[in-house]
């Protein structure tokens, strides 16, 4: 399924893959922790994941990920505000900048369009680079999660070089050629692995 497909279609793409991300990204959360959580299908799972955790405060741009976290019943969740995109499911603009600016999380969750093994972190646009560099100013913490296509997916914009990623939660090793820049930048690449018991298990690997 292309990256700029509607939704619908991305939700329903690698679904189980992107559970297991959720689940893995979820458990780094931390009880009345103040958390963004970016839009994006994967980002959705890992909120899906976050419902059965401590409460938490959530913003977001993705109106999906405050009905999936119950909104009031459990956890505090804030949405930026700004035009809403269908085919994205997100809210868009300046509304969602302004909100970002005025906070400081102790975590962003932030879902990768593209992961290229020498310049970091690629989007498809302008805006979205504004987007997630501002998170990365004002949080304390970023997890980014990806599923395995988005390695060496191509993008025009470069959001985070390798050595701002810190954390990547994804559901398989990143491919080979990925090792050396991810070790020299100090990568951390959490995914599963199954154990003798065929549990599944975390695998932190540095590369």
């Amino acid at each position: 399924v292309s990256r700029a497909a509607p939704l619908p279609s991305r939700l329903a793409s690698l679904s189980a893959e992107k559970a297991v991300i959720g689940k893995l990204a979820a458990q780094t959360a931390t009880r009345d922790g103040w958390i963004f959580i970016t839009h994006g299908s994967t980002a959705l799972a890992v909120a899906k994941a976050l419902n059965d955790g401590p409460a938490v405060s959530v913003m977001t741009n993705m109106p999906a990920i405050a009905e999936v976290l119950q909104s009031g019943l459990k956890h505090r969740v804030t949405l930026t505000g700004g035009e809403y995109d269908y085919a994205n499911g997100a809210l868009m603009g300046e509304q969602v900048l302004e909100a970002i600016s005025e906070c400081i999380f102790d975590t962003a969750i932030i879902a990768a369009y593209g992961v290229d093994p020498v310049h970091g972190l690629v989007e498809s646009s302008k805006y979205l680079q504004r987007f997630k560099r501002l998170l990365f100013e004002r949080s304390r913490r970023r997890i980014f999660v990806a599923d395995h296509s988005k390695f060496g997916a191509s993008g025009a914009y470069v959001s985070a070089s390798l050595s701002d990623i810190g954390t990547i939660v994804t559901d398989e090793p990143p491919p080979a050629r990925f090792a050396d820049g991810f070790k020299d930048a100090g990568v951390r690449v959490v995914y599963p692995q199954k154990n003798d018991t065929n549990n599944m298990e975390e695998n932190t690997n540095g590369q």
